[in-house]
């Protein structure tokens, strides 16, 4: 039912603005407006509902700049599939989606294809590009609106940022031609490339945490940012266990001196800074990394002895807080507390409804569950 002459081969890895400028030129729209006025009149008079929640700029078009409308979004251009002869789910499969994770409480997480990115990592007003990569295909790579993305990983350059001429930073969505800056000049023919690559992709660095996908990655990048921002990416990821406990107990020793009420009374968040429950937020983090968080909180809770004199093994964490230390799901927690094996270290408010956030179990019962239940490779000589 197209409506359109020409249709087009989508990119494994394009993305969906750069599809829908390749669409206007194949069809010899001069401008996206022009293509999408042509749409959003033809969904006023067959899908009025749904014509709303389509844009007419092309920095809007995607799904992950919709909120309350984003479902009507993704109807709308399951619709202009069908117009412009693609098939079926093909642009959205190549659009920025929602999830429903939102790391550390601040970076609300976008999906392209099976990759999760935090939304703080997307590009919104520059987005470089790859001279040599245009030259092969005239089309954008998804990966260059992730502004931890620097370098091209194929032919080891750095992204073009700046119009070499007029020196205005880059972005295809307004000059409507990835190759062209707006000031005319033509991007392929500039023959300056400064060799470039970017370090936190090299696969050799993750030895110590194993392979890692590029949404690990990411999730890695979004830890060191929050935890370690003064510390060079490449000296944490060689060594992360050792950086992860140097941190955590140097925090806990301050926030302790500073307590004014015995540990048995202190929440193991109010020690650590909300540490687990930051961690807990993050999506995608390494299974390994995971676990030399736990293994950190492990030690710190077995290696205060129970005695009569209350230490940190006595402090209070929550039902969240203990699915990071034990590694598992929220419900697990549950369950292990509804068949009796978890037991709380204090009544329970609102009528005794054991609340996610609230915390009532104690360290240490938590940490030593985690020996015996633990989904991690933990080795109890270590201890």
């Amino acid at each position: 039912m197209s409506f359109l002459p020409n249709s087009i081969d989508l990119y494994e890895d394009e993305a969906l603005e750069s599809a829908l400028l390749r669409l206007c030129r194949v069809n010899h729209f001069e401008h996206y407006s022009d293509l999408s006025i042509e749409v959003k009149s033809w969904l006023e008079e067959r899908h009025p509902t749904i014509a709303g929640a389509f844009p007419l700029s092309l920095d809007a078009v995607n799904i992950y700049h919709a909120k309350q409308s984003s479902a009507q979004r993704v109807q709308a251009i399951q619709l202009l599939e069908q117009l412009v002869g693609l098939s079926r789910f093909s642009l959205l499969d190549i659009c920025f989606k929602h999830t429903t994770a939102v790391d550390l409480g601040q970076y609300a997480e976008v999906r392209y294809k099976q990759i999760n990115i935090p939304r703080e990592f997307l590009r919104s007003t520059i987005i470089p590009i790859c001279p040599e990569c245009l030259n092969e295909s005239n089309y954008v790579r998804f990966d260059w609106h992730i502004n931890k993305v620097e370098c091209c990983e194929k032919h080891g350059i750095k992204l073009l940022r700046n119009c070499p001429s007029c020196h205005i930073p880059l972005n295809y969505m307004n000059s409507e031609d990835p190759g062209r800056c707006i000031c005319g000049l033509n991007l392929l023919q500039n023959s300056h490339r400064e060799f470039g690559f970017d370090s936190w992709r090299d696969h050799s660095l993750y030895e110590a945490i194993g392979s890692c996908s590029l949404s690990e990655k990411l999730a890695v990048l979004v830890f060191s940012d929050k935890f370690f921002p003064l510390l060079a990416y490449e000296d944490f990821i060689v060594d992360p266990r050792r950086h992860i406990d140097e941190y955590l107990n140097g925090l806990i020793e301050q926030n302790l001196l500073l307590a004014t009420e015995k540990p048995n009374r202190l929440s193991f968040a109010q020690i650590s800074n909300d540490f687990l429950d930051d961690i807990s937020a993050i999506s995608c983090l390494p299974l390994k990394i995971k676990e030399f968080i736990a293994g950190v909180v492990i030690t710190l809770a077995i290696n205060e002895e129970r005695s009569t004199i209350a230490n940190i093994g006595d402090t209070l964490v929550s039902a969240r807080e203990a699915a990071v230390i034990i590694g598992s799901e929220l419900d697990d927690i549950y369950r292990l507390y509804e068949s009796g094996i978890l037991v709380v270290g204090r009544r329970l408010r609102n009528e005794g409804k054991l609340e996610s956030h609230n915390p009532v179990f104690r360290l240490r019962d938590v940490a030593s569950l985690a020996l015996s239940y633990s989904k991690y490779q933990f080795s109890q000589s270590a201890w």
